[in-house]
């Protein structure tokens, strides 16, 4: 359970980190696809390294086949590669559909 809260936590920060600097660069200046797009880019390297750093720290435990640890760790792992996955389009796209005015 303590793992499941961790991996939904991560993705919302990551969320949250997108979305904030999204809302950075358009106060900046820039239009709603543009900052859309260089959030993204400028996002994906940190976004991708957490994931996978989470992913090599649960490799061994999935790969050792304890029973009770190892199903953990494969839903887990599967968490994190759909969420990262669902995260770098559905966030994007849910921004551009529900823009907040930044002023």
């Amino acid at each position: 359970m303590v793992g499941l809260i961790a991996l939904m936590s991560m993705e919302v920060k990551n969320s949250i980190l997108l979305v904030d600097f999204t809302n950075q660069l358009r106060a900046e200046g820039r239009s709603l696809d543009e900052a859309i797009q260089e959030a993204g880019e400028i996002r994906f390297v940190p976004i991708l390294l957490t994931s996978l750093t989470a992913i090599g720290g649960l490799t061994p435990i999935a790969i050792e086949e304890n029973p009770l640890y190892s199903p953990l760790a494969y839903v887990l792992i599967g968490g994190l590669i759909s969420s990262t996955l669902l995260s770098r389009i559905v966030t994007p796209v849910l921004y551009k559909l529900l823009a907040p005015r930044v002023v």
